[in-house]
């Protein structure tokens, strides 16, 4: 069994369009018996029952599965601790969702020992088995790491504290919107994850956090495995099969617009439609 893992919170009601195209998305591409993927969704009350049945209907539509975990109601202490530990989070471009991911070693049962996390402004334009059988064997996690796409160590840093203050290094720091994660490990290391938040204040997003945990105990996934699609565009790349790519920022428009001779907006649209 295949076990992938989105954060999920809907504050306007209108963010769970991108979970859904990015589930489609994963679906559509991937070639596998049935009931031999398992969804599971990480939400809060925000979540609508509409949408609820919305992804439960797409699921049983492909013959997979969908499961769905109320955060609030299974660990609504853990998720106060944590938006205590991270008070910037309100005021950033992230939600409370983001810090979901977190939680997945607590909520996911014992017996899972790996999961894919996924952010929802993706397209999965590949077989996600392909990702799957990337085993994180020793590390805890396994990403791309930011500068693939970036290029520029002085652009990383202007981005990114922990790397402005020399505390990650900008060839290790990674983007963790899509990550396999090795949970047999992670478990062991919620305590201590926990109590260093306290310490550091420049952590201010789940990306961070884990960044300063883990950035130099993590395998490094090549670039088709999260692939920004602002910079693809740049390097003049057509949206084409064998990839993930992020579309960083589409709910504020910047990954993703209405131009439909771009090609990444035309491969968002179809698996939408």
């Amino acid at each position: 069994m295949i076990h992938v893992c989105f954060g999920l919170h809907d504050g306007t009601g209108r963010y769970s369009k991108f979970t859904g195209t990015a589930i489609l998305s994963m679906l559509e591409n991937y070639n596998a018996p049935p009931h031999s993927l398992k969804i599971h969704i990480l939400h809060d009350n925000t979540l609508t029952i509409d949408n609820q049945n919305k992804f439960l209907y797409l699921a049983e539509r492909y013959n997979q599965i969908v499961q769905l975990h109320n955060v609030e109601k299974i660990c609504a202490d853990k998720i106060n601790k944590l938006v205590c530990l991270t008070p910037h989070i309100s005021s950033s471009i992230f939600t409370v969702g983001t810090l979901y991911r977190l939680l997945i070693p607590q909520i996911l049962p014992d017996n899972v020992d790996k999961v894919i996390y996924l952010d929802s402004d993706i397209v999965v334009n590949m077989d996600i088995r392909e990702l799957w059988q990337i085993e994180p064997g020793d590390k805890i996690l396994t990403a791309v790491p930011e500068i693939f796409n970036l290029k520029d160590a002085e652009i990383l840093k202007s981005y990114f504290p922990l790397c402005r203050e020399g505390i990650v290094s900008c060839e290790d720091y990674f983007n963790a919107g899509i990550t396999v994660v090795n949970l047999k490990l992670l478990r062991n290391e919620q305590s201590t994850l926990e109590d260093g938040m306290r310490f550091r204040k420049c952590c201010n997003n789940d990306q961070d956090i884990l960044n300063y945990f883990f950035s130099t105990s993590y395998l490094k996934l090549p670039l088709k495995f999260n692939r920004f699609v602002r910079f693809a565009r740049f390097d003049n790349e057509p949206a084409r099969k064998g990839n993930i790519y992020h579309y960083v920022g589409s709910s504020v428009g910047h990954g993703l617009n209405f131009d439909l001779n771009d090609s990444f907006n035309r491969l968002w649209m179809n698996y939408f439609v």
